[in-house]
């Protein structure tokens, strides 16, 4: 296996539902989970898969000088492993980069984790401070926090 740890953090939980005004001052950093998974760039994807099977989350993939690059989530590896069967577990984890919605800021808006929502679909997101990878931000907090308790699309 290449390059990969993880930590026993998990996605945080147990939000109290905002009321509007609330929402207008929640940021990414109220909201987002530690970063559990880090997986190489150069990694075959059976390595993602495992981490983020056995730990049901987003694995964060990094580059060469170990520059966050982006996410690997469960939906990103099933529909690869749908469009190559047989030989997506040899593919490196590169394949899956670029995928996701950019990163956001710990001190974005909620707004905006919403608004890719609507762009891309619920996922996890990978929240960036300056260059250096802080955390997750996984839908079910989201949702909690805005008192929907589950992905309503």
């Amino acid at each position: 296996m290449e390059h990969f740890s993880h930590s026993t953090a998990r996605p945080s939980g147990g939000h109290t539902t905002l009321t509007a005004r609330g929402l207008s001052t929640t940021r990414v950093g109220d909201l987002m989970s530690a970063i559990e998974s880090v997986v190489s760039v150069t990694a075959p994807l059976r390595d993602a898969a495992e981490l983020v099977h056995r730990l049901d989350a987003a694995a964060l993939v990094i580059g060469l000088s170990h520059q966050p690059l982006g996410l690997i989530t469960e939906a990103a590896l099933t529909d690869v492993a749908r469009s190559h069967p047989g030989q997506w577990e040899k593919k490196r984890c590169a394949a899956l980069i670029g995928a996701a919605p950019g990163p956001l800021s710990p001190s974005d808006p909620i707004q905006d984790v919403l608004a890719c929502y609507r762009r891309s679909g619920a996922q996890p997101l990978l929240v960036l401070d300056e260059d250096e990878a802080v955390g997750i931000i996984y839908p079910d907090p989201v949702f909690d926090a805005l008192g929907l308790g589950c992905d309503p699309r």
